[in-house]
């Protein structure tokens, strides 16, 4: 093999991009194969939280982030019924983002943060319709097989795929199939300009906390838009998909005795979508030989924590940094890749849930107990200080102890 070996990135989604550029910035030749016939992200908002703004900043796409995201200084929480103010979350030092934590915590429109990452590579690499069906593993490589396209052979194959990943399937089978966790979520957007600009708060970033349920407002694209995404609770099942279409009512219903700021939201949405959030337990099973697994085809997680694509930005850095390393030994190159990242992504799987059970617990003292005793050391009330503060430069190398979530607060 030669000291470029020839990489191929399943799936052209945030994860699959960056990596792409990661591993082009270290000078390997790397090809994307996406199975739709155009780039796209469903959905409007996503955050994007300091440590994997350094990881995006790493492979020199800080000045195109600064241009299309928002900075966000701070996060406001709500009561949902009553308006009352639980807790301000501080992302900001002396008024400047990147202070606190080293880099600037974002908000995004999908579309434009695709965009960005799309922008970063040579167009020609990029190969759209290529649903991949199968791999055949080699002793030096690995045969990409699609449907309705010829075959091709890389020297490693990154499976950056989704949740329902066909590389995954490929190395382990149906025998860890995504499961239902019991929770639901609905998503809508609103035009930023026909509302009160105050309604979302200081920052531009309001969340309404309920029992069994919450739902985050943030602008995206400045003020021109208002996102909604909202999360319950729920004994029913729910199916999964991005673009389920909802009926705002419906919508409405789920949030009985809303506040009157957060009634005006609710009454100005007129479309919307929902769908089901499936999971899988944490698990090692996240590659073998030169096949390897990225984001959510290797650790999904729920977005308490705002992590998912976060999560795939962190492994496409550190990954290329492994693999820069090692370039004579791929395999060994993986295998640390996975010794590292391993542990982190646990404890941020963890982590989300135990934020979920928290943030939706009837009992308010104790949430509020937790929030102020969180904040009094210096964390943000969800306990977010050792996922922000990480540095993917410094410590891609280094297989760190991370926390266990603690059970009291996560009842």
């Amino acid at each position: 093999m030669s000291d470029s070996p020839s990489i191929a990135v399943v799936g052209g989604g945030l994860g699959g991009l960056a990596t792409a550029i990661a591993l082009t910035v270290r000078g390997f030749e790397v090809d994307v194969f996406e199975r739709t016939n155009r780039l796209g992200e469903v959905g409007a908002g996503i955050n994007i939280s300091p440590q994997a703004t350094k990881a995006l900043q790493a492979i020199g796409l800080g000045a195109r982030l600064a241009e299309v995201g928002n900075q966000i200084t701070g996060q406001i929480q709500r009561s949902m019924y009553t308006g009352e103010e639980l807790v301000e979350t501080g992302l900001a030092k002396n008024g400047n983002a990147a202070d606190r934590f080293g880099a600037p915590y974002y908000t995004f429109h999908r579309a434009d943060l695709l965009d960005v990452l799309a922008d970063a590579l040579d167009s020609s690499r990029i190969h759209l319709g290529h649903r991949c069906v199968g791999l055949v593993e080699e002793e030096d490589g690995v045969v990409l097989q699609f449907d309705g396209r010829n075959d091709r052979r890389a020297d490693i194959v990154i499976g950056a795929d989704g949740i329902h990943s066909q590389v995954r399937r490929h190395l382990y089978g149906e025998e860890d199939p995504p499961q239902f966790t019991g929770q639901m979520v609905w998503r809508a957007q609103l035009d930023g300009t026909s509302l009160p600009s105050d309604l979302l708060g200081p920052h531009g970033f309001c969340g309404w906390i309920g029992k069994g349920c919450h739902m985050m407002t943030y602008y995206l694209r400045g003020t021109d838009i208002i996102n909604i995404t909202t999360q319950s609770d729920t004994d029913e099942w729910v199916e999964e998909g991005w673009s389920i279409t909802g009926d705002p009512d419906e919508m409405r219903a789920c949030f009985p005795g809303a506040t009157p700021q957060l009634q005006q939201l609710l009454d100005a949405v007129t479309s919307c979508s929902k769908w089901g959030l499936f999971g899988r337990q944490p698990s090692h099973d996240w590659g073998r030989g030169r096949v390897q697994l990225i984001g959510d085809a290797a650790h999904p997680m729920l977005p308490n924590a705002g992590q998912g694509a976060a999560q795939a930005f962190e492994d496409a850095y550190v990954l290329s940094r492994w693999l820069d390393t090692l370039r004579s030994d791929p395999e060994l190159a993986l295998a640390r890749f996975r010794d590292v990242r391993i542990p982190r992504a646990h404890a941020i799987q963890r982590q989300s849930l135990a934020n979920s059970k928290l943030v939706h617990a009837g009992d308010w003292e104790q949430r509020r107990q937790t929030f102020e005793e969180r904040t009094r050391q210096g964390d943000t009330p969800l306990g977010m200080n050792w996922i922000y503060g990480y540095e993917p430069q410094s410590e891609w190398d280094t297989r760190n102890v991370y926390p266990l979530s603690d059970p009291l607060h996560a009842q």
